[in-house]
């Protein structure tokens, strides 16, 4: 298992940032307890999936590390508000989709769970990875790929996974998980703005299965 020092330096590289940000980031967190915390060298507290899932989401959606608590109180409990895969799909539709394979489900939507919120998704993505369940599927499929998003300014989450299922040369989407602020005041003020209004920079940031990958691996250790 990793401690803090050991995440800060993974998620540096992996992003890529300077790590004397990403180690801001991780202390506005840890004096908001929103990480794991113990003592210092070796009594330091060992980091999960959720801990390396708030420090990336806060990366993630946060604009300012000033503003890192606030983002992950923000985008961590965003519920699902739709999953799409084959199966929701009218017959006609499903010519250029993939089949979802049933780990990626099982992740996705655990024992059966109708949602899951856009941090406890992320985090289990992180853990599938630490149990080799999501590298294991993903090896035997072509082409896979898992793309993590957030739109910061309307507040947004988004998690879509695709690979090649027939040899087609590209991948086919095989599931999109949208995750919003719920109905309410906020809500309705998000959507009333106009998208172009705040201009093109600092709205969107994504990552890939390659960092969900690292810190899934880092964990394992």
């Amino acid at each position: 298992m990793a401690k803090l020092s050991d995440l800060i330096p993974t998620l540096a590289q992996v992003l890529p940032m300077p790590e004397q940000t990403v180690a801001m980031y991780a202390r506005h967190l840890r004096e908001a307890r929103l990480l794991s915390t113990g003592g210092r060298g070796p009594g330091a507290a060992m980091m999960t999936a959720t801990d390396c899932a708030r420090l990336l989401i806060a990366i993630m959606a946060a604009d300012q590390v000033k503003n890192a608590v606030r983002a992950v109180e923000t985008f961590w409990p965003l519920p699902q508000e739709e999953i799409i895969t084959t199966v929701d799909l009218p017959e006609d539709q499903r010519e250029d989709w993939a089949p979802l394979p049933l780990p990626i489900l099982d992740i996705m939507m655990p024992d059966g769970a109708e949602e899951q919120s856009f941090g406890e998704t992320v985090a289990g993505l992180i853990e599938a990875v630490r149990l080799s369940i999501l590298t294991e599927t993903m090896a035997h499929l072509t082409d896979a790929n898992l793309r993590i998003e957030i739109e910061r300014r309307f507040h947004t989450g988004k998690i879509a996974f695709q690979y090649d299922e027939d040899g087609r040369g590209y991948p086919q989407l095989a599931m999109l998980a949208r995750f919003y602020l719920p109905e309410g005041p906020e809500r309705k003020r998000i959507e009333a703005e106009s998208y172009i209004s705040g201009g093109d920079a600092m709205i969107s940031f994504a990552v890939t299965h390659h960092t969900i990958n690292r810190l899934g691996a880092l964990i394992r250790t």
